[in-house]
């Protein structure tokens, strides 16, 4: 068992070296509300048909700091591979690399192949928004387009329709998937379900009026809705059309909860990774796995892996916030076995708590979110400590009450913002997130000094050193 010792001289001004990073790291890390590392698309149609032709396009837009690494995948109707030309020959899996504070589009080239149809999924390293246009040529004529959002599974999906509503639906998932599908018509009689079952990977497309022959053109409403819940996860897209051939897009019809887990899980520990890449904090990044036993938990091993109980998630609901935290902690234990320090305090537990809200904050989450994340561990494991982790790593004092803990994290808060460096960004913070909390909330300098609120004494001793960001380990921002 690798013993952590606490921070020297030389990992003190390391430590107040990534403090000074603050305020550029919050401003980089904040995401557009639609940004996902995983991106999918439920509708993918390209090919001839008499007169005309379907083209697909795939915009991408990274707002990080760091290029965005990404693999695209495409899958027909059966599940197997749906190739397509995106300008290097026909192929259903890309590679593709979104530059730094850019974007990318591709867009597929003409085909003599017929018209084919499946769906598409993009895994990223950072956060990506993204869009599909489904352009109409008539002869050599642009005639009409429709731009589309990515989607994320779900299990009901609800969207206005009539007659000739277009409808796609994907399965994410290695195993068969069943979804019924029901349609309101406008005089209120409920037809269906009309059942839609779909292979590993697979796809449908159609029009309401082929599975609903009783619809007309008056308004209705389309629902689909998984059969085996909350296993039977899909994707889905409709596609308005009006008498006139008209067609535009509806607003993504999802219902939540529940969300996706699984990909929320990978979407925080991505923005969370980086945001340490971007410290120098990790440099190689540790194997994410995310474990499907009835079990509240999270662990760090070895070094080398970062693990997230499917229940922990569940638990945390839909704060990605306070999921970040959960992340953060572990990544620090991460640090803590690579390193074989303790950075912020004498207690590898408290230790972590701090990285997690650090984390947490410059990966733009609410740093708010560890009381959350704590209680609710607490309320469902009677310990502020994440279960079972690294028990025989742990002095007693390391489950102590989570107030304890909540405070150790508190007093962090303070300490970022009572650096002169850091006061900036976590005015605008707080502007931003919680304009409305009370003046004595943490994130302000001011309010600390107001209530004579003292630098830690290894912060004036690291001051008093040599600048920490001549001493200090450079801050690599290449990907590993």
């Amino acid at each position: 068992m690798k013993t952590l010792r606490k921070a020297s001289a030389p990992s003190r001004l390391f430590t107040l070296s990534i403090l000074l990073c603050l305020p550029s790291a919050v401003q980089a890390q904040r995401q557009a509300a639609s940004a996902h590392v995983n991106l999918y698309f439920a509708q993918i149609a390209d090919g001839q048909f008499s007169g005309g032709r379907w083209q697909t396009a795939l915009t991408f837009v990274n707002t990080n700091d760091r290029a965005a690494s990404a693999e695209l995948r495409l899958f027909g109707s059966d599940g197997g591979p749906l190739t397509v030309d995106f300008g290097s020959g026909q192929a259903s899996r890309f590679t593709l690399t979104v530059p730094a504070k850019s974007s990318l589009s591709i867009a597929s080239r003409p085909t003599s192949l017929p018209v084919r149809s499946g769906w598409a999924r993009v895994y990223s390293d950072v956060p990506l928004v993204g869009s599909a246009s489904f352009r109409l040529w008539l002869g050599s004529q642009a005639a009409q387009e429709v731009t589309a959002p990515p989607v994320l599974p779900v299990i009901d999906y609800v969207s206005y329709a009539n007659r000739e509503l277009g409808v796609a639906v994907a399965n994410p998932n290695n195993r068969t998937l069943r979804v019924d599908a029901y349609l309101k018509l406008a005089n209120g009689a409920v037809v269906g379900p009309s059942r839609i079952t779909l292979q590993p990977f697979g796809h449908t497309a159609f029009n309401v009026r082929d599975r609903f022959p009783s619809a007309d053109l008056r308004d209705s409403m389309l629902s689909l809705e998984a059969v085996d819940r909350p296993q039977d996860e899909f994707l889905a897209w409709t596609m308005n059309t009006d008498a006139s051939g008209t067609f535009s897009s509806i607003p993504p019809g999802g219902i939540t909860p529940p969300i996706s887990h699984w990909d929320r899980i990978w979407n925080t520990f991505q923005r969370v990774l980086n945001a340490a890449r971007d410290l120098g904090m990790i440099r190689t990044a540790p194997e994410l796995e995310i474990l499907y036993d009835k079990t509240v938990n999270a662990y760090a091993a070895d070094g080398r892996e970062v693990g997230i109980f499917m229940g922990l998630s569940e638990l945390l609901g839909d704060s990605d916030s306070e999921l970040a935290f959960v992340v953060g902690h572990e990544i620090g234990h991460i640090y803590q076995q690579r390193t074989g320090r303790l950075e912020f305090h004498s207690n590898p537990e408290f230790d972590a708590d701090i990285w997690g809200t650090f984390l947490a904050l410059i990966s733009g989450y609410d740093a708010y979110a560890a009381a959350g994340a704590l209680a609710k561990l607490a309320m469902a494991t009677g310990t502020a400590g994440l279960a079972t982790q690294f028990e025989q790593q742990l002095a007693p004092e390391a489950h102590k009450s989570f107030n304890t803990r909540i405070s150790t994290v508190f007093e962090m808060l303070q300490f970022v913002c009572s650096l002169r460096e850091a006061a900036p960004a976590c005015r605008v913070y707080k502007a931003i997130l919680h304009p409305h909390l009370p003046d004595s909330a943490p994130l302000r300098w001011e309010d600390l000094a107001a209530r004579g609120y003292r630098r830690p004494e290894f912060v004036k001793s690291a001051l008093s050193e040599d600048d920490p960001r001549e001493s200090a380990p450079p801050q690599p921002r290449e990907k590993d």
